[in-house]
């Protein structure tokens, strides 16, 4: 009977040291075992001061997939707040934009506040009880309701979003947790923002912080918006992340997952992420979904090399992130292939997709690194063809709906927009472990069948 009692505490034992990859890394959102806090916390101490300094626009940019979502929900979960979220797209009219953060309001999720410092499940005087639509309208009489008012929840709800405005919004965001996130605000068109953004100047002077999240590209749009603005937006603008703390997330996670000795593979994964930790997170999950593992025993822990991870890289970009070749086939063929002497669009495309990884090239790099490929002077785009191909991304682009790369001609240098499309352009391909030149590498996304010696790492 004992030996009974200790085999089932023993498998018990075993059950509980498995561990499920999709806790520790997730493919879609950050997870919370292995979020990491950037620069020593310095982003998550910057938007906490921003919140508690009453009347603070806090404005979060970053290029897509950099986490601005998850600082946001980090920061907000540890002050106790509850975010009231809208999200912006360009259809959206000003006389909707407040009626968003009212239509699906959860006050399951929300808290009055007594005073400064304390939350309470309901506040004194005249309004008290119950949070609901009946306790929103108390809030200053909004609407001219009261407590007393007859009428249904229903019909309390349906009267406050009859003339929705940030009047509305005002009192609820003064005696509650709720703190008002606005999504995406650069999708908004430039006369929808300064008709919204006007108005908001209603809550820095109620001394109520409230949270936008947008592109670097936009961040100055609020200030021009509504000048009243200036000096009360503290903006916090996330970047790329830094391959240190894109190394940490990785070995934090197959830590948890009983995986050692990963630095050279975690290394790599942090060298190719572009950025994203998204990337990293994906990169690492799809590691073991290569292995044919969901969960992992600790005692059996699976070990790792950089072929794996240099696989994990390639099963990732063509499985999660597909959706850029339709895009990627357009731009290796650009306008009027037919009638182009040179494959200048296909030989840009490659220069960006060497080593080392960068987001940008000059027109001094982009020629450095042609002439570096060793192809023959006749293959060759002249200053001409290259000039004239960098000019048109931006119509070519617009014609097809995407928009990729950007070039500055006041910078002339040529930009990835879209961080990811730059890990897709590096990996949308398998590497083994070979190396090849740069020739061979232009010349195979050119589509130009070559034949050359390889030297093998190995």
């Amino acid at each position: 009977m004992k030996h009974t009692n200790s085999s089932s505490a023993k498998t018990r034992e075993q059950k509980m040291q498995k561990n499920l990859v999709s806790e520790v890394f997730n493919g879609v959102k950050t997870s919370k075992k292995t979020y990491i806090e950037r620069d020593d916390g310095r982003y998550e101490s910057e938007l906490k001061q921003g919140m508690l300094e009453k009347g603070t626009l806090c404005l979060i940019t970053g290029s897509s997939k950099t986490g601005k979502t998850s600082l946001c929900d980090k920061v907000l979960a540890e002050l106790d707040k509850a975010p009231i979220r809208v999200r912006c797209s360009s259809s959206i009219k000003p006389e909707e934009f407040w009626n968003y953060p009212l239509e699906d309001l959860d006050f399951s999720r929300i808290k009055a506040i007594e005073d400064s410092s304390t939350l309470t499940t309901g506040i004194s005087g005249s309004v008290s009880g119950k949070l609901g639509w009946e306790w929103f309208a108390s809030l200053k009489g909004t609407l001219g309701l009261s407590t007393s008012t007859s009428g249904s929840e229903k019909e309390i709800k349906e009267a406050i979003l009859a003339k929705p405005s940030p009047t509305h919004l005002t009192p609820l965001l003064k005696n509650s947790n709720a703190v008002l996130v606005v999504e995406d605000f650069h999708y908004l068109s430039e006369d929808v923002q300064r008709e919204i953004f006007q108005q908001w100047k209603i809550f820095t002077d109620n001394e109520i912080s409230v949270i936008v999240v947008g592109t670097t590209h936009h961040g100055v749009d609020l200030a021009t918006a509504n000048s009243d603005l200036i000096g009360r937006i503290l903006h916090i603008d996330l970047g790329r992340w830094s391959d240190s703390d894109l190394e940490k997330i990785a070995k934090t996670g197959m830590a948890l997952l009983g995986i050692g000795k990963v630095d050279a593979v975690a290394k790599l994964i942090a060298q190719e992420s572009a950025g994203l930790p998204i990337l990293t997170q994906q990169v690492c999950a799809q590691l073991f979904h290569e292995k044919g593992l969901i969960e992992v025993d600790m005692h059996t822990a699976p070990k790792f090399t950089t072929h794996d991870a240099k696989l994990a890289l390639h099963r990732v970009a063509r499985k999660r992130y597909l959706n850029f070749e339709t895009w990627y086939n357009q731009l290796v063929q650009g306008p009027r292939i037919k009638s182009r002497k040179y494959d200048t669009y296909k030989i840009i495309l490659a220069l960006l997709s060497q080593d080392p990884p960068t987001f940008s090239l000059t027109r001094t790099q982009i020629d450095a690194r042609l002439k570096a490929t060793g192809l023959e002077p006749s293959q060759v785009p002249p200053a001409a063809s290259i000039n004239s191909t960098l000019a048109s991304l931006e119509k070519f682009q617009k014609s097809h709906d995407f928009e990729l790369l950007e070039w500055s001609k006041r910078d002339r240098t040529v930009y990835i927009v879209e961080p990811s499309f730059l890990f897709y352009l590096r990996w949308r391909e398998h590497k083994p472990d070979i190396v090849k030149s740069i020739y061979e590498l232009v010349m195979e996304i050119a589509g130009v069948i070559i034949k050359t010696h390889t030297t093998n790492l190995n």
